[in-house]
């Protein structure tokens, strides 16, 4: 079974490039949204449970509101940090993931398949892209030690040489809806214009009366 490790950043500090659209209270109520529909995706699937490392309580009321075992950081470090403090809590038997908070838009079909267990002997990665082809918006480890925590600028390409430094062929996923993690005004705008359901178009719709595109288009032009 897998253990989801799910870190969220300090919403004091969080989607500071869209502070061009959204008030520090809109950004912190957009990654909560966020969260919340991750976490109902995820809360139906076969798994070890989700963990959240975070150091709000907002955050940590979403988390058990859905059942997820809680991490508080004490200090925030960045975000491999938190995935490092994540991974100390999951036992060696498991299998662990490690999904961003701010993919709404992520299936149970795609998660379902990113942390399908597997034998900690048949040394398995599993990598979704963000769609850059830069970031990485899902990561899967059969066992916790395999690679290190490397997320950022080009993580995609260093986690793919990473598993095969050290012998491991990863699995690349296909997965649209993981792919799109919401970090730039552009992002925000194909968020919005996408007809999914969930707390986070609820809360869009929200802002401000409602979310326009005009007022989305000011930040992605």
């Amino acid at each position: 079974m897998t253990k989801i490790i799910i870190p969220i950043k300090n919403l004091t500090l969080a989607k500071q490039r869209l502070s061009g659209v959204l008030t520090p209270s809109e950004r912190s109520g957009l990654v909560l949204a966020m969260l919340e529909d991750l976490l109902a995706t995820v809360s139906a699937l076969d798994h070890s449970g989700a963990l959240v490392v975070a150091s709000n309580d907002a955050v940590f009321d979403i988390a058990r509101k859905y059942g997820a075992q809680t991490v508080r950081e004490t200090q925030a470090k960045g975000y491999n940090e938190a995935v490092i403090l994540g991974l100390a809590e999951v036992s060696s038997e498991r299998n662990a993931a490690i999904l961003p908070g701010d993919i709404p838009l992520a299936t149970s079909t795609e998660i379902a398949a990113l942390i399908a267990p597997a034998d900690k002997s048949a040394k398995t990665i599993r990598l979704v892209a963000a769609r850059d082809q830069e970031g990485t918006n899902g990561l899967f480890l059969s066992a916790k030690g395999h690679i290190r925590p490397a997320f950022g600028p080009n993580s995609f390409a260093g986690y793919k040489y990473a598993s095969q430094t050290c012998g491991i062929q990863p699995e690349i996923l296909d997965a649209p809806g993981m792919a799109l993690d919401i970090d730039t005004p552009a992002d925000l705008h194909d968020l919005a214009m996408c007809t999914a359901a969930g707390a986070t178009h609820e809360f869009l719709g929200k802002l401000r009366g409602s979310v326009t595109n005009q007022m989305i288009d000011r930040g992605a032009a």
